[in-house]
């Protein structure tokens, strides 16, 4: 496991959600923290702490989307508090993911939130949700 994924393991760990101890690569494009796969249904998880253009982290399930019509996707982007990415690479994250979900109505999910302890259960009712529009 990735340094960087070690110190978010935390957060996945508190989604309740089973994901597997290593990365994911997305083929040539670039690789996720943290991953779930059932069947046809893949769940990333994305925990942004330094990165200071976390729209690419939305964008390269893009091409993996189309590159792989069998599968569903379900991309969760965290950003944590110590995260210092401009508010104008935030609107990307959130307008791709938006983008992505129409382009692919009913093979892509996406949830961006901000990091709080506090938000757990939001954050959890939120996937639940996510996850029954998906299956």
């Amino acid at each position: 496991m990735a340094k960087v994924t070690a110190e978010n393991l935390f957060i996945a760990k508190r989604l309740g959600i089973d994901f597997e101890a290593s990365e994911l690569k997305l083929d040539k494009w670039g690789n996720v923290d943290f991953y779930c796969q059932t069947g046809n249904l893949m769940i990333l998880l994305e925990v942004e702490k330094g990165q200071k253009h976390p729209c690419t982290n939305v964008i390269k399930v893009w091409p993996y989307l189309e590159e792989n019509p069998e599968l569903k996707i379900f991309l969760i982007q965290i950003v944590r508090q110590e995260n210092k990415a401009p508010k104008n690479r935030i609107a990307l994250c959130k307008y791709m993911g938006k983008k992505m979900e129409s382009e692919f109505p009913n093979r892509f999910k996406y949830l961006f939130r901000n990091w709080h302890d506090d938000l757990i259960d939001d954050i959890r009712s939120t996937v639940a949700e996510k996850l029954t529009e998906l299956t």
